[in-house]
């Protein structure tokens, strides 16, 4: 990182530079020998200080074939020719360059480094006599009991067993929107308690968790280069000799033929073409722009494994979805009520509520949850006389002494119960004193945004399919209703990688976005994975090359987005650099071009795709709700907030 007192000493350094520069080129012609050349070394040693130690480094690890060689041999020249001004511009304008690359860099590294403040050290661990310890997160242990604090760090993965608060997920997730947590809830590593104190019950070690995950996923997704960072790093290795035996050989054979008269003219085209010809606009603006979109992807609670995997993205085709917990919120809920009439529609509910509120099925705690959601109905035990599960089809309950049959079609066939023409989407049925009352359709709640996800894609022009183990009926409705171009129901987990492989048949890359377990393959199997890693299985995140923090779908469309702006920029930056360079080189080669045309083609030309590169850690059109991971909890502002914060 860039600090106070290195930014000083720069421009301390940059003004000395300049002021000489201008002396020499303005006293030229009074300024002469031994006065000259002390005027001159003083800021040219100062300047050029790092540049000649990692030439001397270079030389001596047998890799001298770098930008600092070039640029040493360059002034070198420059002094031999007795061309100060031009030697000492050189090393400013470089000095210029890597000043903005460094801001670059530490611009990007700002990004991830918010991540890694996000990372807890401590924890206040309650002793079995009720005193309050701090101690490293290393020590703490599943099962541990901890207080959190109002405003502090939650340090390891939890459920709370006293006390509610609301929680800012913003560092891990993305969201800005505070969450209300009470009992029984989960709270992550790395967010941050609200104004309230909470214990929690531990129940991962800190290198389970997910924050520890996260970080894990960024600092290695900076190992993984793309493509073209590989092929720029090839090339500078070949590209560098090139240019050095070039520029002898364009100065031995023209004094060769024509004689030393003319050594003097060709050695310092020579020397233009080193300044030129210093690869540091790739070796710098190439992988820099990966870095950038890495580095904005997280901002935005989308983990990239890799720049490889930018790449793919860009070219990315068709996306699969997975359903359950993918697109849908893994949570079942009543979608319809059919009603026959014997009953209104609270009662049927109590009825059903009450015979299943002994059962810990899913499907029974959705209609026990509708129930006090929607009526503020409460469970009083008293009025249930009995109850029993009927394994895989129902239960049957005697309740407000009226007995109650609920569950699937089979179990009221079995209990001679008559059943009249009903919808077919119709999957949960109950039965009042052998009397069919109605029935529900309950299925999984669909996430906020999977619409809006699809619709995206689709805008894009990029194919969307959808892979379930659901009911075929009811993945294609499901396909229909959200605009789901291809699909495939009732798909075992064995199947699902074949059927995958299939629809990928159509496309040069696609992308499989799942969650669970079963999922695994398929990511592994897919050109790019996408896993959901609020709460997908740890299987699914260590095979995907993309992690979703925030569980949002609509994400996907967004770092497809964000990829392909990747792209553009790395193809602007490398015409524009070859563009410059070489027409500079040609230009160089044949006398046209001066020391300071040189500058502009290196220097220049490296500040520019710098800059290029640094419009991707900035939003790309769309809101961004995300901030710095070290913003103050109470600096947030919402509006509507449900948390009770006050804000």
């Amino acid at each position: 990182m860039l600090k106070n007192k290195e930014r000083l000493l720069f421009l301390l350094e940059i003004s000395l530079g300049l002021i000489v520069l201008i002396l020499l080129y303005s006293l030229h012609k009074t300024i002469h020998g031994v006065i000259e050349y002390i005027i001159f070394f003083i800021p040219y040693l100062i300047l050029g200080r790092e540049v000649f130690k990692n030439a001397a480094l270079d030389f001596i690890k047998g890799k001298f074939m770098r930008e600092s060689f070039l640029m040493s041999i360059a002034t070198v020249g420059a002094i031999i020719l007795h061309e100060l001004p031009e030697a000492l511009a050189v090393l400013i304008f470089y000095r210029i360059g890597e000043y903005f690359e460094d801001m670059a860099v530490d611009k990007s590294k700002r990004t991830i480094a918010a991540l890694m403040a996000i990372r807890p050290d401590s924890a206040n661990i309650i002793r079995e006599n009720g005193n309050v310890e701090k101690v490293d997160i290393s020590e703490v242990h599943i099962d541990d009991n901890i207080i959190i604090n109002p405003f502090e760090k939650i340090p390891l993965d939890s459920v709370i067993y006293e006390g509610e608060s609301w929680i800012d997920t913003k560092a891990l997730t993305g969201e800005s929107m505070p969450r209300s947590v009470k009992v029984n809830d989960e709270v992550l590593a790395g967010t941050i308690n609200g104004e309230n104190t909470i214990k929690a019950k531990v129940v991962r070690a800190y290198a389970e968790s997910s924050i520890a995950k996260i970080l894990k996923l960024v600092q290695d997704s900076q190992n993984r280069k793309a493509n073209i960072e590989q092929f720029i790093s090839r090339f500078a290795g070949i590209y560098t000799p090139i240019v050095v035996f070039g520029a002898i050989f364009l100065t031995v054979i023209p004094t060769l033929i024509y004689g030393k008269d003319v050594f003097s003219n060709w050695f310092q085209r020579s020397l233009t073409l080193l300044v030129v010809s210093c690869p540091c606009a790739f070796m710098v603006g190439i992988p820099l722009t990966y870095f950038a979109s890495i580095g904005r992807a997280s901002k935005i609670g989308v983990m990239v494994k890799g720049g490889v995997f930018l790449d793919s993205l860009a070219k990315t085709q068709k996306v699969i979805f997975d359903k359950t917990g993918t697109l849908t919120k893994g949570e079942f809920s009543i979608i319809d009520i059919h009603n026959m009439g014997i009953y209104d529609n609270e009662t049927l509910v109590k009825y059903s509520a009450l015979a299943e509120s002994g059962s810990s099925h899913p499907i029974a705690l959705s209609i026990v949850e509708h129930y006090k959601k929607n009526y503020n109905g409460i469970i009083n035990d008293s009025l249930i006389t009995s109850h029993k599960d009927v394994g895989g089809k129902g239960a049957v309950s005697v309740v407000d002494n009226k007995n109650v049959l609920i569950g699937g079609l089979d179990l009221l066939r079995e209990n001679n119960i008559g059943i009249p023409s009903i919808s077919n989407n119709i999957n949960v049925h109950i039965a009042v004193n052998n009397e069919y009352a109605g029935g529900f359709f309950i299925d999984d709640s669909v996430k906020d945004d999977t619409k809006e996800a699809i619709s995206l894609l689709n805008s894009m022009n990029i194919k969307t399919a959808l892979i379930s183990g659901d009911n075929v009926n009811r993945v294609e409705a499901f396909a229909h209703e959200m605009g789901i171009q291809s699909f495939k129901g009732g798909c075992l987990p064995e199947d699902k990688v074949s059927v995958l492989e299939d629809m990928m048949k159509d496309s040069k890359s696609s992308i499989f976005v799942g969650d669970g377990i079963n999922d695994a393959p398929s990511l592994a199997r897919a050109d790019v994975g996408i896993a959901m890693g609020g709460l997908g299985s740890d299987a699914a995140i260590e095979n995907a090359d993309v992690v979703i923090m925030d569980d949002k779908p609509s994400k996907v469309a967004a770092v497809i987005k964000l990829a392909k702006k990747n792209h553009t920029v790395v193809l602007q930056n490398i015409f524009l650099a070859l563009v410059i360079k070489f027409g500079a080189i040609i230009l160089g080669a044949l006398g046209l071009a001066s020391m300071w045309l040189a500058i502009f083609a290196d220097t220049g030309v490296t500040v520019i795709v710098v800059l290029n590169a640094l419009r991707l850690l900035y939003p790309l059109g769309e809101k961004d709700n995300n901030t710095d991971a070290d913003t103050k909890v109470c600096d947030i502002k919402v509006t509507d907030c449900d948390c009770g914060c006050g804000h």
